[in-house]
């Protein structure tokens, strides 16, 4: 039986309102950040909430800083749908301080995220991570660039999903799938 590739039942039942994070960016941030049951982490640019349910999931707690009431109340909404229970969100704007000491991980969705770099450093704990996903060279550019003079270690990646046609007469790529949706700059304290 052919089935195309969908998200899964959890991210189904999420309510849609900005763009969302997919989960194979989902995946990397989890994987390369070491985000696990012990972890605190914090969100800054909720949007939807995709991110930060998905990784509530996983972690013991995640605090999502969302700048707009209504993006807010779209996370919270999320939340409940999906029983969700340790995700705290606050309306309210991450250039003013994180409240927030000894996050393991920070992930920004935001095209501010350069702007922030040293409020999420005195947020993370000695060898925590942050996270920004951004959807322009340029925008990666300028935070890995700015991240370098003050975070231990940066490094960039970006992640493309082929989907496969496969056949009795011979296996290929499809002529399309998910290429581009945000590159993603990981920077260690």
């Amino acid at each position: 039986m052919k089935v195309k590739p969908r998200l899964n039942d959890f991210l189904k039942k999420l309510k849609r309102g900005p763009a969302v994070v997919l989960p194979k960016d989902i995946g990397a941030i989890v994987a390369y950040a070491g985000v696990c049951k012990e972890s605190l982490v914090v969100d800054v640019g909720g949007g939807s909430g995709f991110l930060a349910l998905s990784l509530a999931r996983i972690a013991k707690k995640v605090v999502s800083y969302e700048r707009r009431e209504e993006f807010a109340e779209i996370i919270r909404k999320n939340a409940e749908r999906t029983g969700i229970r340790n995700v705290e969100v606050k309306v309210k704007d991450a250039k003013e301080g994180i409240e927030e000491k000894d996050v393991d991980v920070v992930t920004m969705d935001t095209p501010e995220a350069a702007l922030l770099l040293e409020n999420v450093y005195s947020a993370l704990k000695k060898g925590g991570y942050v996270v920004a996903y951004l959807p322009n060279i340029e925008q990666a550019k300028e935070f890995y660039l700015k991240a370098e003079n003050i975070f231990e270690e940066v490094f960039m990646l970006e992640n493309i999903v082929r989907e496969y046609e496969v056949r009795e007469k011979g296996t290929r790529p499809k002529h399309f799938g998910l290429l581009h949706t945000a590159y993603l700059v990981f920077c260690k304290k």
